[in-house]
């Protein structure tokens, strides 16, 4: 362990529990200046001090002593929120995906997973400004041989093409979803207090961040910019002329829209909206099937849904492989010199377990494409604890 303290790991973890300098100096007993001071390197605590911050935003020590190797860019980041982000949630987010960007490169470092193959928009066709969503979105899916069928599983598609996929669900609620690049690797954080449907259409909505907006560091964020990435993810979700093959000719009545939102697993909501923008409902159609959802409830939710939520595969191995050594949530923390809470946090809605034993519960959504399969590498028992290999 270093034994140079390093204060950006003390903004992080206070950013993480969401506590003011305030706040942390009250309770560690001293006073509020310090706090600024030390995170802007005027002061350095001693042991004991730190060793009281890291008893009150329960962290290690060695948390607070580990060097920061890589953090996103702080222009690289497309949030969607439920409301106005505050500057505490952004803080947050920014702190979180360093730890997350620390868990991938633990699981690059151990097993051998899916290389990133999330293109952007330059990769695809030739660059045009005014290139619209849907023809990007239909770009993507040529590339991916997906054609028009219905993606059955978003989540494991992505993980299949190199992409890590986190929970914001512990401390950020006020949060939709997130996405930066690592390198090359795609990294999304998704609020998992939703239903099903609407998981996907945020997965695909951040999809579209990354594939016309990722890299491009000029692009300012904004309402255009969030509208794109809401066309990106219903054209790539339900492709136009799958939509227009099913419906064409259909009298779109409310059950009709309950039974073929399963079809592409989205919601009522945004299947009633695409039939709408691709032509093939009226104005007036579109409005009372509007009415009757939102009358019944689909405004909030997806009221009788059956579908589940879809849990990451790769996280789910690499927590059966733990567990297959007899380790777990806390095993992993201590490599990373942070809480389980914290590991926990990020799987948290992602990872499913059998109760009992070691076989892992299947999502019901079951992929239409190859699960990612990770690999252990030659010396994985001595890279997981920490060990020298022999």
């Amino acid at each position: 362990m270093s034994t140079t303290f390093i204060p950006a790991r003390l903004e992080m973890a206070r950013a993480i529990r969401q506590m003011t300098g305030v706040e942390l100096a009250a309770a560690a007993g001293i006073s509020a200046p310090w706090i600024s001071q030390i995170e802007n390197l005027k002061k350095t605590p001693g042991p004991d001090l730190i060793r009281e911050f890291a008893r009150v935003l329960k962290f290690p020590v060695e948390f607070f002593y580990r060097p920061v190797e890589s953090q996103p860019p702080l222009d690289a980041f497309h949030f969607r929120a439920t409301s106005k982000l505050a500057k505490k949630d952004e803080a947050t987010a920014r702190s979180l995906s360093t730890l997350a960007i620390e868990l991938s490169d633990w699981i690059e470092a151990t097993y051998h997973s899916p290389a990133p193959a999330v293109p952007e928009l330059q990769d695809l066709i030739d660059f045009d400004d005014d290139l619209a969503p849907e023809q990007a979105a239909e770009a993507l899916r040529g590339a991916w041989g997906l054609g028009v069928a219905p993606v059955k599983n978003l989540l494991q598609l992505l993980e299949s093409k190199g992409a890590k996929v986190y929970s914001a669900g512990g401390p950020l609620q006020a949060i939709d979803a997130f996405s930066f690049r690592h390198g090359a690797t795609p990294v999304i954080f998704l609020n998992v207090h939703k239903s099903a449907e609407r998981l996907r259409f945020d997965l695909a909505h951040e999809l579209g961040h990354l594939v016309m907006h990722g890299g491009s560091l000029n692009v300012e964020p904004g309402k255009e910019k969030e509208q794109a990435a809401n066309d990106f993810a219903s054209s790539f979700l339900m492709p136009r002329s799958d939509v227009i093959g099913a419906l064409r000719g259909n009298n779109l009545m409310l059950e009709d829209v309950l039974m073929l939102k399963r079809r592409w697993r989205v919601s009522a909501m945004a299947l009633n909206l695409r039939a709408h923008r691709l032509g093939v409902i009226s104005d007036w159609t579109y409005g009372t099937l509007a009415k009757q959802l939102s009358m019944a409830g689909f405004r909030r939710g997806e009221p009788g849904s059956d579908l589940h939520a879809e849990s990451s595969s790769l996280l789910t191995q690499v927590m059966a492989d733990m567990r297959a050594h007899g380790q777990g949530f806390a095993d992993i923390a201590r490599i990373l010199d942070v809480g389980a809470r914290d590991v926990q946090d990020l799987m948290l809605g992602l990872v499913t377990f059998a109760i009992q034993g070691d076989e892992v519960h299947r999502s019901q959504s079951e992929p239409d494409v190859p699960r990612p399969v990770l690999a252990p590498v030659a010396d994985l028992d001595a890279r997981r604890f920490g060990r020298t290999a022999h």
